[in-house]
């Protein structure tokens, strides 16, 4: 997942889109003359001198509009800066025409003001109304995606933290339980878990965190789970790790582990069985984890807030970047996660 938040930062917007103005003006006039340096001096004129007014109507009154939904103000300002572009270019045009008959600059057609229809500010006049609403629209665009981006940033930090009150119970439970039979192991598994809530509290809130990290977080979380079971649980782990500096959203594969632990079969006839995978490639990330299921359990596994979540989550930060693959059996359910970072 890379980073993007600059490419909608304000300062980088305006710079981008005026140097766009620019160079497409330019463009338009370059053919039209016969210097180089006139065209570039006349399009830093006009660019020059509508920039504050342009400025101020698509980055300032705009967004108060928006807020508001007050409309007189702004088409008021977005007439009356159309209406001064209009002025500007043509006073650029009388300007350079005027160089020209000094012999400053060649002659050209596009500088030769002499017999000019009337109509012609009345093109002006609508060229700056094209350029304003340009400006205008892009201003909205970004905001619109600054206004997703926050809606995505919400819904992920939702949907991040919305398997821990289940675990907590969980834990918490057997360790009141374990108080009263075995202190040592609940002692044990109390320290495990202090280790789980310190990293959901100073990591579960960033962004991204180091795969070393969230690894971590996961062997930590499979030991509580362990210590919870004990030998009516077999837990086999591979981690084949490449790179554990590549940096990913913070509890995101929780999810599919504690989806496995939490429906796993636990008989005392037979052990269930959790069977974890986990490589790192390149810029590939797999996880493949297959556990047993309970012949009488009722409810399918695939139909859990859990893998809703993810599926969510996933759809928010690897759109068509990721793989989810679910096999849900009568006797084993399998998920599998293919990321590419």
């Amino acid at each position: 997942m890379r980073d993007i938040s600059w490419l909608i930062s304000d300062r980088y917007f305006t710079i981008a889109i005026w140097v766009m103005v620019f160079f497409v003006l330019v463009l338009q006039v370059i053919p039209q003359t016969e210097s180089l340096m006139e065209s570039f001096l006349f399009v830093t004129a006009f660019t020059g001198l509508i920039f504050l007014p342009v400025h101020y109507l698509s980055d300032k009154l705009l967004l108060t509009t928006i807020k508001t939904r007050k409309t007189k103000k702004f088409l008021i300002v977005f007439f009356l800066s159309s209406l001064y572009g209009a002025i500007v270019f043509s006073g650029c045009l009388y300007l350079f025409d005027y160089l020209e008959k000094e012999g400053i600059f060649p002659r050209s057609s596009y500088f030769d003001m002499d017999d000019i229809p009337l109509y012609a500010l009345s093109i002006l006049f609508s060229s700056c109304i094209f350029i304003n609403i340009t400006m205008c629209g892009l201003r909205f665009l970004l905001e619109y995606i600054k206004s997703q981006k926050i809606i995505h940033e919400y819904q992920l930090r939702t949907l991040q933290h919305q398997f821990t009150p289940h675990f907590m119970f969980n834990v918490l439970n057997h360790i009141h339980v374990l108080m009263e039979t075995n202190q040592e192991t609940a002692s044990s598994l109390l320290i495990k878990y202090s280790e789980i809530l310190r990293y959901q509290l100073y990591n579960g809130e960033r962004k991204l965190v180091t795969l070393n990290d969230e690894i971590q977080f996961l062997k930590d979380f499979i030991a509580v789970e362990e210590f919870r079971w004990e030998d009516k649980l077999k837990v086999t782990c591979n981690w084949e790790i490449e790179n554990e500096d590549i940096e990913i959203p913070s509890l995101l594969f929780i999810t599919l582990i504690e989806n496995a632990f939490k429906h796993v079969s636990r008989s005392n006839l037979e052990k269930g069985f959790v069977n974890l995978d986990f490589r790192q490639q390149d810029r590939t990330i797999s996880l493949d984890i297959l556990n047993s299921k309970s012949l009488i359990e009722k409810k399918k596994i695939g139909t859990g807030l859990g893998l809703k979540n993810i599926k969510q989550r996933l759809d928010i930060s690897y759109y068509n970047n990721h793989e989810l693959i679910i096999e849900d059996t009568e006797l084993t359910f399998r998920a599998k996660l293919i990321l590419n970072v």
